[in-house]
């Protein structure tokens, strides 16, 4: 069997707007605006993009995560470095 692999590498800043394309085509809420620190990752097979990924910092606040996580309003700030979220 041959069987081709995945290979998963951020997005380069020449595919922005491929990227940005196909999450508007493709992602049920479309296209989102970049914010804070964002790094988009493309998966390809065979030189094809076959999935897409965008990670960005953490919201400032959201209290049902804090709250699950047991964060008081002390610790949040300091801790928010720890949490990635997936966009």
């Amino acid at each position: 069997m041959n069987a081709s692999l995945l290979h998963v590498r951020p997005a380069c800043a020449t595919e922005e707007q491929r990227f940005q394309d196909l999450i508007q085509a493709h992602h049920y809420l479309g296209a989102l605006v970049k914010i804070g620190n964002t790094i988009r990752y493309v998966a390809e097979r065979e030189g094809r993009w076959v999935g897409l990924l965008s990670i960005s910092a953490s919201a400032l606040k959201c209290a049902a995560r804090d709250q699950w996580i047991g964060w008081g309003y002390r610790h949040q700030y300091d801790r928010l470095n720890l949490v990635a979220n997936n966009r």
